[in-house]
């Protein structure tokens, strides 16, 4: 008697899911791929197929399963958003998104798209989009931690600290046990935190798959924070110093690197002629840079500039990146990011694609900003090929700054950050750039001192204003919080760390504010 082919095929292919679900990859994979031989368009298979190479990081060949699958079936959403979540993976944010929003009126309810989409507008530095997705998929799945804190990072990086702190306290509260919440809260000014953040770092729990050193490490830094907070710098600093060595032994062989990049950028800024004809491209918006060291309060500058009418804030966003790899890739050349190495041919074409992203970003904006610091190595090059950019460049006093920086906990990279006399380096290294970019164009350069800015905000934001040509009135200015004199209480601690050393003249000039 002949079998059902539909029936016989259907029960191989939940055969396959079983081993999927019982991480019994190989078998599940057979399966497929005997399925497959025998029905090449079987969309069920190669979306299973696709899935359990995504398991098995094996991106490419997942790839190759899901984009065939969802070529055969273009409306399917579960698929949609496994080739999504591959394209994430590879760095292909733009095309994730497009999947997803492609897919999205299909099933609009889908919390896990929604997140995921949420995901990859918050990579990419689009926080106001970010934030309202991930409240979309609240609405739909309450109880989804991923997006309550991706909700809770959002209300962070917009300035919205009271409803952060509410977001990642409410997780504790509802006992949520992983340390991203505490970690966040770290961040938030303190007046806004309401919890007791040494006693939740004793009922911290590594998640699975969560490194156990990293996890230590973590924690170590986190109560270092909250004790810092607390007053008690002797106990704080004993547990930075504890942590910030144990990452510093994993990262020194990077700082050779960093040291020749350094060298080589400030060779070639020495080089160029000072530029007092710097032009720009009529009815394309201005883009202020706003660049300094790393906690030296770009951020708040930034917050500040915001409440100026026809200003769009672009926080750390890929705009130039993007425009960069695009050129190279419709040239037939290397796809890099690298600015510096783009041809003399190619800055027009690498122009046009900038000003389309800023078009796509904030179509009805005058002015747009950006926070990445590093773009202070190819801000001179910024100048000559994308035209219409100011620069707004923050100095802190050295010790605070070299202080905070000592004091994060970043994601990744920064390897200089956790050694006292690595981090002065950078700091002083970036404040050479700065003093020679204020040197060589003065017309659209601006120098403004942290303490000066915090201290009269009405006058800094006076002074971007008139650096982009905008009306210096706006809308009220937010709460900004004061953090000098920070170094303080650990300039005992930091000189036996690191030995005393005092702020060379000529380092560190700023304008100050009346």
């Amino acid at each position: 008697m002949i079998g059902n082919p539909l029936e016989e095929s259907h029960a191989q292919l939940q055969q396959a899911t079983q081993f999927l679900q019982q991480r019994r990859y190989e078998q599940a994979r057979a399966i497929c791929e005997t399925l497959l031989r025998r029905y090449p368009n079987y969309v069920g298979a190669l979306h299973t197929l696709g899935l359990i190479f995504s398991a098995q990081n094996q991106n490419e060949h997942a790839l190759d399963c899901l984009v065939r699958a969802l070529m055969l079936s273009p409306r399917n959403k579960p698929v949609a958003t496994a080739l999504a979540e591959i394209y994430l993976r590879l760095g292909a944010n733009e095309m994730a998104a497009q999947v997803l929003e492609r897919t999205r009126p299909i099933k609009p309810q889908d919390a896990d798209a929604l997140l995921m989409l949420g995901d990859i507008y918050q990579e990419d530095c689009e926080y106001e989009l970010a934030r309202e997705t991930y409240l979309e998929a609240l609405a739909v799945n309450p109880d989804l931690v991923p997006a309550a804190i991706g909700l809770g990072w959002c209300y962070s990086h917009l300035g919205d600290y009271g409803e952060a702190a509410r977001v990642f306290e409410g997780l504790i509260q509802r006992g949520v046990r992983i340390i991203e919440p505490v970690r966040a809260l770290t961040t938030l000014p303190r007046q806004v935190v309401n919890i007791d953040l040494l006693a939740q770092l004793d009922r911290v729990v590594k998640e699975p798959g969560e490194d156990a050193a990293e996890f230590e490490n973590s924690v170590e830094f986190f109560r270092a924070i909250a004790l810092d907070r607390a007053g008690r710098y002797a106990e704080a600093w004993d547990h930075f110093t504890r942590a910030n060595r144990q990452v510093f032994g994993t990262m020194r062989d990077r700082l050779d690197q960093i040291g020749e990049r350094w060298h080589r950028s400030l060779s070639i800024l020495r080089a160029k002629p000072v530029k007092t004809d710097v032009s720009d491209i009529p009815g394309q918006p201005i883009s202020l840079f706003i660049l300094g060291p790393s906690r030296c309060g770009k951020t708040t500058m930034e917050q500040l500039v915001a409440t100026l009418d026809g200003v769009k804030r672009g926080h750390e966003g890929p705009a130039v990146k993007n425009a960069v790899l695009r050129t190279f890739q419709a040239s037939s050349l290397l796809g890099t990011d690298s600015l510096e190495l783009l041809p003399p041919h190619l800055y027009r074409l690498c122009r046009e694609h900038y000003f389309e992203e800023l078009a796509r970003r904030a179509p009805s904006a005058r002015v747009v900003t950006n926070t990445n610091p590093a773009y202070i190595h190819v801000a001179a090059f910024m100048v000559e090929i994308i035209k219409n950019v100011r620069f707004l460049f923050v100095k802190r006093n050295v010790e605070d700054n070299v202080l905070r920086i000592y004091m994060a906990r970043y994601r990744s990279g920064n390897a200089y950050a956790y050694d006292l006399r690595a981090a002065r380096d950078q700091v002083l290294r970036y404040n050479e750039m700065i003093d020679l970019m204020a040197e060589k164009f003065s017309d659209i350069v601006r120098v403004i001192a942290y303490e000066d800015m915090v201290l009269r905000p009405d006058v800094a934001r006076s002074l971007a204003a008139e650096l982009c040509g905008l009306d210096s009135s706006g809308d009220p200015l937010p709460t900004i919080s004061d953090d000098s004199g920070c170094a303080r209480p650990y300039r005992h601690f930091m000189e036996i760390e690191a030995g005393a050393t005092q702020q060379p003249a000529g380092i560190g000039r700023k304008i100050s504010l009346p």
